[in-house]
């Protein structure tokens, strides 16, 4: 017995020391970052697929209705105001660039561009959903746009539905109605997929991600709206939609404790994002007083800090090192605070959250000094919520909303100019 236990005791060291070892690693997007790839942590690289070949990509969660654009491949997404489907034939594009841009949120997969519009329940911005039926029948007409510069390529897309099987069904064409395609994305094609995704250049679909329970981060470009800038296409570091992240800031790499950021991991897809780097004028810098938390698709707990970034070729260098005897308690952030609309307001304005569950909420608003001025309590459901802000009677100025019930929950900015 004596001999067991010392063999056990032996073992449960070494565990410890691998948990311990810090593993350097790499990933190689390639010369304008021409490659996404997907990463985990235990594993390191899974896959990686071209930017470049597609430009809409459609959810495949039977709940939800997300979709998303390619922005930073040049694709950009209006919605086409004061018309109804039957003006697809007869589009008029005159002062389209005063339409509405649509743009995917970088805090969640389940709000993309065409989702942008979203009122209340049952509405997902690009159409309806039925709760007799479970279809998702499409209201909205959306001007697509590709390119960088001019001249553009220019299609008109209608998403006619998502079905109750999970399966898209849309109808794009070019402006003079030539190349009218009507097509079908089948869910089960992409069992155990996040999305699935479609040229409308090549009128084809696309498979391009792993299997969701495969990947921890996605390395890639995507449109964040930069202090100081708007909005720019980035390159950085989005998590998986199960996986939670905590950013430390400002402190020693060699002696933080992961004990004390535990509270703030969250599932805001963009906590690691592109900001652990910065470029000086001559190259890119790493910030090497900050490193991240990463709760992996196991329930694992990593410590990731990056090291260089090299532009030209996209190659971020990192360390990684899993922490298992921290003492760790599932804390999970089921709730995510996407956007605000309008914002800028004159009026009421709108609170979009996606939530994992259904669940009782509260959200604190403070004006500019920091004052707390109303909580606004709510019922939310699995999915995308649209929850009602009783701001018509705040003044003009800045005010900032959070989530009540979360300690170290995201802040968003309502601006209200009458």
């Amino acid at each position: 017995m004596k001999k067991i236990l010392s063999l056990a005791f032996a073992l449960l060291i070494t565990l410890n020391l691998h948990a311990q070892t810090v593993v350097n690693d790499s990933v190689t997007m390639g010369a304008g970052y021409a490659n996404q790839i997907w990463y985990s942590m235990q594993n390191g690289e899974v896959s990686q697929a071209p930017n470049n070949n597609w430009e809409i990509a459609f959810t495949t969660k039977l709940m939800g209705a997300s979709a998303l654009a390619n922005t930073t491949l040049g694709v950009a997404v209006f919605m086409v105001p004061n018309t109804d489907l039957t003006g697809f034939s007869t589009l008029d594009t005159t002062g389209y660039l005063n339409w509405q841009m649509l743009r995917n949120s970088e805090t969640t997969w389940n709000l993309g561009a065409f989702n942008q519009n979203m009122t209340v329940h049952p509405n997902y911005g690009w159409g309806t959903y039925d709760q007799v039926t479970h279809i998702v029948t499409g209201d909205s007409l959306f001007l697509v746009r590709t390119g960088f510069v001019a001249p553009y390529t220019f299609k008109k897309l209608w998403l006619i539905k998502k079905d109750v099987t999970g399966d898209w069904i849309f109808r794009f064409a070019n402006l003079d109605n030539t190349n009218d395609v009507t097509d079908t994305v089948l869910l089960s094609n992409y069992s155990g997929k996040n999305f699935s995704y479609y040229s409308l250049t090549n009128q084809s679909e696309l498979n391009r991600e792993p299997t969701s329970d495969n990947w921890d981060l996605t390395f890639t470009r995507y449109t964040s709206e930069v202090t100081g800038i708007g909005f720019y296409n980035v390159t950085g570091v989005l998590g998986n939609v199960k996986i939670l992240s905590a950013q430390a800031n400002q402190i020693d790499v060699n002696t933080v404790d992961f004990i004390n950021y535990q509270s703030q991991l969250d599932s805001n897809i963009s906590i690691i994002g592109y900001d652990w780097k910065f470029f000086d004028g001559t190259a890119y810098v790493i910030e090497d007083s900050m490193v991240y938390f990463v709760k992996d698709n196991n329930g694992a707990i990593w410590q990731l800090q990056f090291t260089s970034f090299t532009s030209s070729i996209g190659k971020a260098v990192f360390n990684k090192k899993m922490l298992t005897n921290v003492g760790y308690s599932d804390v999970t952030r089921s709730l995510v605070l996407a956007s605000i609309f309008p914002n800028p307001s004159s009026g009421n304005s709108s609170l979009l959250v996606s939530s994992d569950k259904s669940e009782n909420a509260s959200f604190n608003i403070y004006n500019a000094v920091g004052e707390l001025i109303m909580i606004q309590n709510a019922t939310v459901h699995s999915g995308i919520n649209s929850i009602g802000l009783n701001t018509v009677s705040f003044e003009n100025g800045i005010y900032f909303i959070k989530n009540s019930q979360e300690k170290n929950s995201a802040v968003l900015k309502l601006v209200i100019a009458r």
